[in-house]
Formats: structure tokens, sequence, C-alpha cells
């Protein structure tokens, strides 16, 4: 497999200015500068540690990240006490409604040549936008420049957690964790992200390829392992060998993982309410990728939003729900049990639909979240609170134009056909690719057949034929409108 580069890229195009200094919010906490220490090491972030984990209790969230940065920029390999509760500050943050770094801010920590400079630098940026794929490939690039594999493999869970429960996965960014994570030998996570990868290209034979020469590889370091040595011995042989590449690969490595939660639940139980420990411990029991541990994790976060009242643990809590209700109805979808994959899918929406309308309450200036809650207020029938949702969603540029196209279908769900007509005339005058465009003239094409207006119908499905002439049943409706126009003409001849 190809080797990741360590070289990494700087956040913006000109260098950020050094020297700018953060609030300093009494005489003991310590300066933050931007600038790097003679020496970083091991205890040398302890002050800024400590600090920032008393203002993020306060829930003075951008003070505690300015904190936990400089805690990094002199401990960069302290995953506990600086990038894991850094993390769960950012995202604090983000839900109570914080927002990306803008200009000044960029500039405020420095995006120099040495490794511990970027890492910083992007880890800055990625923790004022936690869910931005660029920052987060960013840290990674940085990590291997240090050549910190712990660092690595858990900016790598990160990642792939995100691409998740990304719903439009990133495959160039998979492409990168692949290899990243094959370069530190943590095949496990390689092979998640393969599977991960292969969902968003199912056809793509390389990536099967790769699944199979990285399951192998797992299956003999797992052997490695062994602790009587049975398999270090018997590696030799060939034949042997290749019998256990044969076997199931996940069992092989469960006993490695179900090392890994129970050392993660020791550290957790030793300070329950820190939230680092909580997050990696509710981490390592979602790697297991079984219900009975993702049960566990649930109650953890439970525990966790009763005794802090953050409700990221709670929105945490609902994704978990959202993926075990996902697998079940996908089982039965497989199974060919129509009518039970039926009464799921519903169960699912409506619980998905009770979920982002309480996320939206406690994020109101999330519009991502407004975009996902219209989607399925459409999809339920609930048109007048879809209109609502999706009118605020369509603010944000990232879902302008699906947020349109939803609302033009709303609209017409609701027999107000010259706002549906209208709405998807705006959309057109965008930019759009070929597919969206597709979409867009056809449903537009549609509203106008309502409304009567057939010249108008015929342009818009004969765009639509032109460009995919097998779209939907464009070419069919286009055929049945020319001929209800030739209708008119005769009869008003």
């Amino acid at each position: 497999m190809a080797q990741t580069s360590g070289k990494t890229p700087a956040p913006d195009n000109k260098a950020p200015v050094a020297g700018n200094k953060a609030p300093v919010a009494e005489a003991k906490t310590p300066a933050v500068d931007g600038k790097a220490p003679a020496v970083a090491g091991k205890g040398k972030g302890k002050a800024f540690f400590d600090r920032a984990d008393q203002v993020a209790a306060t829930g003075n969230w951008d003070f505690a990240i300015e904190l936990y940065i400089g805690g990094i920029q002199r401990e960069p390999g302290n995953i506990e006490r600086g990038h894991q509760p850094l993390r769960e500050a950012s995202l604090n943050r983000t839900h109570a409604g914080g927002k990306a770094a803008g200009f000044m801010e960029k500039r405020k920590w420095p995006a120099g040549k040495e490794p511990i400079s970027q890492l910083v630098a992007w880890e800055f940026l990625l923790a004022k936008e936690p869910g931005n794929e660029q920052y987060m490939e960013g840290v990674m690039k940085a990590a291997i420049a240090l050549e910190d594999k712990a660092l690595v493999r858990w900016m790598g869970l990160v990642v792939l957690e995100s691409q998740r429960q990304a719903t439009r996965k990133n495959r160039k960014l998979l492409q990168f964790l692949i290899e990243a994570m094959h370069n530190i030998e943590q095949y496990r996570l390689a092979i998640d992200a393969c599977e991960i990868a292969r969902e968003a290209d199912p056809d793509n034979s390389a990536l099967q390829n790769i699944l199979g020469e990285l399951m192998a590889k797992e299956t003999i370091q797992r052997g490695k392992y062994d602790q009587e040595g049975s398999f270090t011995k018997g590696v030799k042989d060939l034949e042997g060998q290749n019998r256990l590449i044969e076997k199931d690969k996940l069992s092989q490595s469960e006993t490695f993982r179900k090392q890994q939660v129970e050392e993660a639940k020791a550290d957790y139980l030793k300070t329950p309410n820190i939230p680092g420990k909580i997050g990696a411990y509710v981490d390592t029991l979602l790697l297991m990728q079984d219900e009975s541990y993702e049960n566990e994790a649930i109650d953890v976060l439970a525990k966790a939003f009763k005794d802090n009242n953050s409700y990221q643990y709670k929105l945490r809590i609902g994704e978990i729900k959202i993926k075990q209700m996902t697998r079940r109805f996908r089982k039965l979808r497989d199974a060919g049990d129509k009518a039970a994959a039926t009464v799921a899918l519903r169960e699912l929406a409506e619980f998905e639909l009770v979920e982002y309308a309480d996320r939206a309450v406690n994020y109101p200036t999330d519009m991502s979240i407004k975009f996902e809650l219209g989607r399925r207020q459409l999809a339920l029938g609930k048109l007048d609170d879809a209109i609502y949702s999706l009118q605020q969603a369509r603010r944000d540029a990232r879902h302008s134009v699906q947020a349109n196209l939803m609302l033009g279908q709303a609209f017409e769900k609701k027999n107000l056909n010259r706002e549906a007509a209208e709405t998807l005339e705006r959309v057109l005058g965008g930019e759009l690719t070929e597919d969206r465009s597709k979409e867009v003239r056809y449903n537009l094409g549609r509203v106008y057949e309502k409304m009567g207006e057939f010249l108008k119908a015929v342009d818009q499905y004969s765009q639509v034929a032109q460009v995919d002439y097998s779209y939907k049943d464009a070419r069919q409706r286009l055929e049945e409108v020319r001929k209800k126009i030739e209708e008119q003409e005769k009869g008003a001849g």
C-alpha cells in the first residue's frame, strides 16, 4: 500500500502572526501566546490542562480551547489530558452555537514549518469547526510528521466516527485514513475505514483487494500477540498461515479489542466525570460494533448527561440509537421481510423526527439540523413543519439547493403550485451539477404540467430528455404534454 506523506500543508495561504494573546481570566492562568515553548515534553502542559478543565466546567468553551491548545503545544503527545478533552470542549461549543474561526482567529496560531506548530494550527481550526474534514486530515498529517503513532491512531478514530455518521462519505479522506492506519499497523481501524469506503463505492474492486490484504495482515498481527506463542511458531508454516487467514477476521481481533475496552473502562472508572475519559471509553465500546456494547455506551453517556447536563452526551445517545435502528431495518430488508422492514423504517423515521426536533431546540442556529429535520418532516408528510424548517435551512449555502428542491416538493404536495414553481425556478438560477439540474427540471416540469402551463412543462422535460433520455418518465411525460398542446391547438382552431 502507498505510504502516507508526513508533509503537512499550511491551514491557509498566509502564515498566521505570532504573539496574539488570549484574555487571561486571573493571575494563576497560564499565558497563551501562540509561541512554541523552547522544549516540548511530558508534564510541560499540565498547568494549561488543569486550568482548561476548570474553565471548561464553567462553559467558557473558547477560553478552554485556547488553554488546551496551549497545553498541546507544550505536550503534543498527551491525548488524555489534551486532545480528548479539547475535542469534547469543541463539540460542546459548536452545539452551543459557536461558529467556525473567522479570518483574524485563523491568524492567532502560527502555522510554521515545525510539526508541533502545524499540529496546533490545525487543531485550533478543528476545535472551532469540529466537523471540518480538511482540518481533521491536517491534524492527522501533523501527527504523522511528529511520528506519534498513538496520536495518529486517536485522530484516526475521530475521522472514522465522523465518516460513519456522514451522509456523504469523503472517499479521498477514507483512502488517506486507510493508508495512515495501515502504516502504523492499526489494521482493524484500516479495515473499518475500508468497509465504509466500500459502502460508498460498492463496485470498486480495488477496495475489495485492499480489504483482503488488510484482513490477512490483521490475522497475522493477532497471532503474533498470542501469549502462548502458538501462532509465532506457526507463522513460519505457510499452509498453517493460509488456514488462519481463511478464518473469520472479525473474531480474530475480538480479544484485542475487548482488552482495549477493559483498559478504557478502568481509566473511566477512576475519574468518571472527566470528558476525555468518558469519550475514550465510549469510543472503544462503539468500535466493538456490537449492540450490547453500544447499549453500555448509551448507559455511560446517559450518566454523563445526568451528571454534567451537557447536551452533547444526549445527542450522541441519539446517534447510537439511530445507528442501531438503521441496522435492524437493513437486516430485515436484506432478509426479504418487507412487512417488518417497512415497520422498522417507519419507526426509524419517527425516532429521527423526534431526535432532530430536539436538536433544533437545543441548537437553534445550526442550519444543518434544520435541514435534516425538514427532510424528515417532508418524508412523514408534516408539510407545514417541513416548509418552516426548510425555509430556514436554505439560508445555509451548503444546503441551499437541496433545501429549496425539497421546499418545492412540499409546496407541490400542498397544491401550492405557484409557490413550488417559483421556488424551483430560483434553484435553476444557481450553479447545479448535471444530476441536480435534471432533478430540478423534472420536478419543475411536473409543477408546470399541474398548472396547465404546458409549453413551460415541455421546455423542462425536453431539456431533461436531451441530457438523459431515460431519466424517470421524462420522455413519456414530454410526449403526453405535447399531445395535450396539439389537442388545445386543434380545439382553438
